[in-house]
């Protein structure tokens, strides 16, 4: 199981990178609005938009109003590609 989280966060990092606009940024399992400065509103659509591309997958509303971090992110991922 860690293995696929790792694989997960290794394929979104480059969308993080292209939404935040830094090439140098890193993202981990605790990474979240409060810890990336740029990350609002529109960055976290952009950031959806992107995910749901790369894996093929949809989120309802009411499941992204309760992600708090990058690792939550992941595992919802996860859940969806079940």
């Amino acid at each position: 199981m860690k293995d696929k989280k790792e694989e997960i966060l290794k394929r979104m990092t480059p969308i993080f990178c292209k939404v935040f606009d830094s090439n140098k940024l890193e993202i981990n399992y605790d990474s979240s609005a409060r810890t990336i400065k740029k990350w609002d509103s529109l960055a976290q659509i952009s950031l959806i938009v992107g995910i749901e591309r790369l894996f093929n997958i949809k989120f309802t509303v009411s499941e992204l109003a309760d992600l708090k971090n990058v690792g939550e992110i992941i595992d919802l991922i996860l859940i969806k590609k079940k």
